[in-house]
């Protein structure tokens, strides 16, 4: 009975991330003195929701927060639904590298957009990352 336990839950999370398409290739272009800056480097767009994976860059040794992030394609703005590297309201520190990597969960697109704009809310304003298919 186990044994069919086991297979069945590997069967149904291999059947839930066939639908799942992991895009790279975007290009991010952050605005000047913004108080972070995200780097995207690939979107999954799943039939459940859409994960941003993406690289936070700071300056060493200073502490910053996000309290919370949104996803917008043309009019349609979409809250954060989760966030893992760090966590929603809460300060972290930049180590010596100045960088953190970040999955961003947003609820699930329509379609695959060609560009879309990320803000990240800080206790220092807002960031506005573009981000655009190559």
């Amino acid at each position: 009975m186990k044994k069919f336990i086991l297979t069945l839950a590997i069967t149904l999370v291999a059947v839930l991330t066939v639908n799942a398409k992991k895009v790279t290739g975007y290009t991010t272009d952050n605005a000047i003195n913004t108080p972070l800056a995200l780097v995207v480097n690939a979107v999954d767009f799943r039939p459940d929701g859409t994960r941003v994976y993406g690289t936070l860059i700071g300056q060493p040794h200073t502490s910053n927060r996000i309290d919370e992030a949104t996803l917008q394609v043309g009019n349609a703005v979409n809250a954060a639904t989760d966030i893992d590297g760090v966590d929603f309201k809460r300060y972290f520190q930049w180590e010596d590298e100045g960088i953190i990597d970040v999955e961003i969960d947003f609820p699930a697109l329509k379609k695959q957009p060609a560009q879309f704009i990320i803000k990240l809310t800080c206790p220092r304003g807002v960031s506005e990352v573009k981000v655009k298919k190559k």
